[in-house]
């Protein structure tokens, strides 16, 4: 199997279609001033045909899918088989030797793979290059099944905080993806996360230029008037919407807040999606123990992300 670099014309024409929307080239495109150079590639069969695709950033010496996103990952141009996905990773190796380069891959969790590519790319993987070519980080996500029995799902603390919640009076509201909706869930998360002393890595401008190319969600839930919790959140895949951030303001904390936000935002999405990924509670494989309890206590539903490591 050969792999060529082509334009990102080139690409859509190829996978017009991809299975995520970190995936697609408008995405990257617009991420571009992120890493020194994007290499969009095909691999081909003996015969030239294509097989696969995949994008990737380059930084220095490493190549990266994804450069800027939660996950990127292998297109396929059909489903194809595992002796295909053994000889990418054997072609992949050697385009990164050819620019003296290492290669990392975030995979996404199982529930985005439409066609068991992430699981022939994984295996592949670790049949070529050893045990140690795989890194996990701890993902969940909430099967919006559950909601019909939401509180059923709850872990008994988080039951009798959300109980708690409901006596708040709260109010949701989906805001308009222009700058005036965007800024105020914006603000609502840029307190949170400074509060935490978290690192916001969107800027407004970013999330504004972001909301441009793809279905991007802004919910915020408040108390008497003001805004005391939100969520940015973009439809990632067929059926799936990933919260990129959400939180609570400062000073809010004992009307629960985030247990009517999660109750809010699941039901707003029950009746047009089938899964709410709510991201990772890792970093560098590295668990947050409170976050991931945080999350189990709402009735997510832990789905490892792979990384894959080629040296």
């Amino acid at each position: 199997m050969n792999i060529e670099r082509i334009l990102p014309r080139e690409y859509v024409s190829l996978f017009p279609n991809p299975s995520h929307i970190y995936n697609s080239v408008s995405f990257n495109e617009l991420n571009r001033h992120k890493c020194d150079e994007i290499h969009y590639l095909v691999f081909r069969d003996g015969r030239g045909k294509a097989r696969f695709g995949m994008t990737l950033g380059q930084r220095g010496g490493c190549l990266r899918s994804p450069f800027s996103a939660p996950f990127g990952g292998i297109e396929q141009t059909r489903p194809q088989s595992v002796s295909f996905f053994l000889e990418a990773v054997d072609a992949l190796q050697g385009y990164a030797a050819d620019i003296s380069a290492g290669v990392e891959i975030t995979l996404p969790p199982w529930f985005y793979d439409r066609e068991g590519n992430v699981e022939k790319l994984l295996c592949a993987a670790r049949t070529k290059c050893g045990p140690n070519c795989l890194n996990l980080d701890y993902n969940y996500h909430y099967p919006l099944s559950y909601f019909g029995r939401f509180s059923d799902h709850l872990s008994s603390s988080a039951r009798n905080k959300f109980r708690n919640s409901e006596k708040s009076g709260f109010k949701f509201e989906i805001l308009r993806s222009d700058m005036s909706g965007i800024a105020r869930a914006y603000e609502v998360i840029r307190a949170n996360r400074e509060s935490h002393g978290y690192p916001l890595k969107m800027t407004l401008d970013d999330v504004v230029s972001t909301a441009g190319v793809v279905n991007a969600m802004f919910m915020v839930l408040t108390l008497k008037g003001e805004d005391v919790a939100a969520v940015q959140a973009y439809e990632s895949a067929d059926g799936i919407v990933q919260v990129i951030y959400w939180g609570d303001a400062p000073g809010f904390s004992e009307y629960r807040p985030m247990e009517q936000l999660a109750y809010r935002t699941f039901g707003y999405l029950a009746s047009s999606h089938r899964i709410v990924d709510i991201g990772p509670s890792s970093s560098d494989g590295i668990p947050s123990v409170g976050l991931c309890d945080f999350k189990e206590g709402l009735g997510c539903v832990l789905a490892p992300k792979p990384t894959i490591i080629i040296q």
